[in-house]
């Protein structure tokens, strides 16, 4: 009995100092807020209180992206598939939007994680060894299902300038940016699906296929609210330099739809 009286003892001195605290920063609150003048106009219904004071600067705030679209590669092996779009990509990113003052502007830095992939036709496989990387013809091409390189980047270095037409809430207006991006090759995998006595079997090989370890290139998004269109070109080339299918310096680059998910 002792224990339990001592128990709601605590749980209410718990509950009144917890109130006591939210009352003194409310009131904090009121006293930094100045009072919205007779004749100003009406601030937008539902965004925080403090937006309504002109000289508060707006917060930064985060976002997470997800990208989706195709790629098309220039100067690649006509064994490599990318005229009817079946290469494709998806990338998934974090940024953080740090406001320039009370301009439209922000400087958004940001990290992702991107996946590349890209049909081989003809019945061709992609094979590495130690100098270069090879397409070779299955032994029999009628039986291959699918062949198919992907390609899976951490792109641990990302930054952007953005204008957004709305400084206070920027998910609701029209913006554009500009940057660029660093990446690191994370995996590469040959998949190769094929019959063999009235099975489909598959079979994988991780290798980096001579891909190039570091990628780089430019970027660039436009659009309203949450959605919009993300184009991407790379300066750097899928395989290292003299190390692709048939000798090729092969260079990617994407388009694709983009949504703000947070």
């Amino acid at each position: 009995m002792k224990k339990l009286i001592f128990t709601l003892l605590l749980s209410i001195t718990s509950v009144c100092v917890w109130a006591q605290e939210a009352q003194d920063h409310a009131q904090r609150t009121q006293e930094t807020v100045p009072p919205t003048q007779e004749g100003q106009k009406k601030v937008h219904k539902g965004h925080p209180q403090k937006l309504k004071a002109t000289s508060v600067t707006p917060p930064n705030y985060g976002s997470v992206v997800i990208d989706w679209g195709f790629n098309f590669l220039k100067d690649c092996p006509s064994e490599i598939d990318s005229i009817n779009r079946s290469a494709r990509f998806s990338n998934i990113s974090l940024h953080y939007n740090i406001r320039l003052g009370h301009s439209n502007f922000t400087i958004t830095p940001g990290i992702g994680l991107s996946f590349e992939g890209y049909r081989l036709q003809g019945g061709h496989v992609l094979e590495c060894n130690a100098t270069d990387t090879v397409l070779k013809q299955h032994s029999d091409p009628s039986k291959v299902i699918l062949s198919a390189l992907d390609v899976r980047y951490l792109d641990f270095c990302m930054l952007e300038v953005r204008f957004n037409a709305n400084s206070k809430w920027p998910k609701e207006s029209f913006f554009v940016a500009l940057g660029g991006k660093l990446g690191w090759l994370w995996k590469a995998c040959a998949t190769v699906q094929y019959k063999e006595h009235n099975e489909t079997k598959e079979r994988n090989s991780w290798e980096t296929f001579n891909l190039n370890g570091l990628r780089y290139g430019m970027h660039a998004r436009i659009g309203w609210g949450r959605f919009g269109l993300c184009y991407t070109h790379m300066l750097s080339s899928l395989f290292e330099k003299g190390k692709g299918p048939n000798k090729t310096t092969t260079n990617p680059h994407s388009l694709g739809l983009s949504i703000d998910l947070f």
